[in-house]
C-alpha cells in the first residue's frame, strides 16, 4: 500500500508611550528560544508554517504543509505564481544540525527532483530549533562541497532512509545528477532570527504568550468638530441634555450658552466614545485572527449589562438613567475579556456612547 504525504490546508490562525497595568502584571515569562527547543516536532513544523505564512507568505501564492509520512523532504513549501517553489525543511533535534543529519533529507531532495516530483526549489531552507552546528555552516558556505559529502554518504544515510519500500541505489543517472545539482540553495535561518521574524506576525502573541505586543501610545480626545461617525450618539445626548433643561438644545454651541456643567460633560463624553475608539483599534491590533474581536465581545457585555439597568429604571429621565447606566458599566471589570487589564474608566462610559451609536440602546425612547 502506498504511502501517501497527508497534505493540511492551512487555516490562518502581535518611543514614549503609556505604561499600562497589563505590561506591569505580566511579568516574566518563558524566554521563546527555551519555548522552541521544548515543542514537539508537529508542533515545530506548524511554529514554521505560521513564520512562512505570516513573514513571507505575500511572495507565495500558496503555501502548504505536508506532513507524516512520504513527504518526500518537504516539510513547507511556498509555491510562487510562476511555478517555481521554496522549500522549508525543519529537523527537530534536541543538538544542533550536523552534515550527517541533513544528508537523508539532501537525498531525498535529489532523488525526488530527479524522479520530478517537485521542482528543483528557489532555496531550500532549513529550520531547526538549536540551529546548525558549524560543519554544517561551513557547507552552506562552501555549497560545492555538498555534492561529494552526500555522494560519499549515500550507502549509510540515503540508500535505505529515502523509500520505506524498497533501497534507494545509486544509479549512474542519480550519481550524474548530485553530481550536478547546485546545493546553493541550501541555505539556514538561526533560531533568533526566525523568532524574531516570527514576532512580526499575527501568530506571535497566541504561540508564545507574553501577553500584549502592541499598547495604546495614548488615548486620545475629542476632535474639535463633531465628525459624521458621532452624529448619533451626540444627538441622544443632546436629547438627554434638552429634556434636562427643559428647552430644545440642537447642538454643542446652544448647549454651552445654555448650561456650562451640561457641556464640560458632553465633553467627557466624546472624549470617552474616542477613548473606546483606542480600545477597539488595541483590540484590532492585538487579537487580528480573533472572531468576534475582543472589542465586539466586551460591546455585548456591556450591552447585556445596561439593557436591565435602563429597563429597571425605565421610568426616570434620560439623564438619569445616563448617569445609573455609568456608574453600573464602571462596577464591571470584564474579567474573561483578553482587553480586561487595558480598560479604562473612560473606555467603559465611551462603551455606553459606542452602542448607543449603533442604536443597540436609548437614553430616551422617543430619541
Amino acid at each position: 500500500m502506498t504511502t501517501k504525504p497527508r497534505e493540511i490546508s492551512f487555516i490562518k490562525p502581535s518611543v514614549k508611550r503609556r505604561i499600562s497595568a497589563l505590561q506591569i502584571m505580566q511579568g516574566t515569562v518563558i524566554p521563546p528560544i527555551q519555548h522552541v527547543q521544548l515543542m514537539s516536532a508537529d508542533n515545530y513544523e506548524q511554529y514554521t508554517l505560521e513564520w512562512v505564512d505570516g513573514y513571507l507568505g505575500s511572495k507565495y501564492n500558496r503555501i502548504r504543509l505536508f506532513a507524516g509520512a512520504g513527504d518526500k523532504g518537504r516539510d513547507v513549501v511556498g509555491y510562487y505564481d510562476d511555478g517555481n517553489v521554496d522549500i522549508y525543511q525543519c529537523k527537530h533535534y534536541d543538538d544542533k544540525l550536523a552534515p550527517s543529519t541533513l544528508y537523508t533529507e539532501l537525498g531525498k531532495l535529489c532523488y525526488y527532483t530527479l524522479n520530478n516530483s517537485y521542482p528543483i526549489p528557489l532555496s531550500y531552507f532549513i529550520v531547526a530549533p538549536k540551529g546548525c552546528g558549524p560543519s554544517l555552516l561551513d557547507l552552506i558556505a562552501n555549497p560545492s562541497k555538498f555534492n561529494l559529502g552526500l555522494l560519499d554518504s549515500w550507502e549509510k544515510q540515503c540508500k535505505g532512509k529515502i523509500s520505506k519500500k524498497q533501497n534507494i541505489e545509486l544509479s549512474k543517472e542519480l550519481r550524474e545528477h548530485i553530481e550536478s545539482f547546485d546545493f546553493s540553495i541550501v541555505k539556514d535561518i538561526a533560531p533568533h532570527e526566525l523568532i524574531e521574524q516570527h514576532s512580526k506576525t499575527k501568530y506571535h502573541i497566541i504561540r508564545f504568550g507574553g501577553g500584549i505586543t502592541k499598547y495604546r501610545e495614548f488615548i486620545p480626545t475629542a476632535d474639535l468638530e463633531i465628525q459624521t461617525r458621532e452624529q448619533q450618539y451626540t444627538t441622544m445626548l443632546f436629547g438627554v441634555y434638552g429634556q434636562k433643561l427643559m428647552k430644545s438644545i440642537p447642538d454643542a454651541k446652544t448647549l454651552q450658552s445654555e448650561d456650562q456643567i451640561l457641556y464640560k460633560h458632553f465633553g467627557t463624553q466624546r472624549n470617552a466614545f474616542y477613548s473606546a475608539e483606542s480600545l477597539e483599534k488595541f483590540s484590532r491590533e492585538n487579537f487580528p485572527d480573533s472572531n468576534p474581536l475582543p472589542f465586539e465581545d466586551l460591546k455585548d457585555e456591556a450591552e447585556n449589562v445596561l439593557s436591565t439597568t435602563l429597563e429597571i429604571n425605565s421610568g426616570k429621565s434620560g439623564y438619569e438613567r445616563m448617569l445609573l447606566a455609568s456608574q453600573e458599566i464602571k462596577r464591571q471589570s470584564f474579567p474573561s475579556s483578553p482587553l480586561a487589564n487595558e480598560i479604562k474608566n473612560l473606555d467603559k462610559d465611551g462603551l455606553c456612547h459606542h452602542l448607543a451609536n449603533e442604536n443597540r440602546l436609548k437614553w430616551i425612547d422617543n430619541v
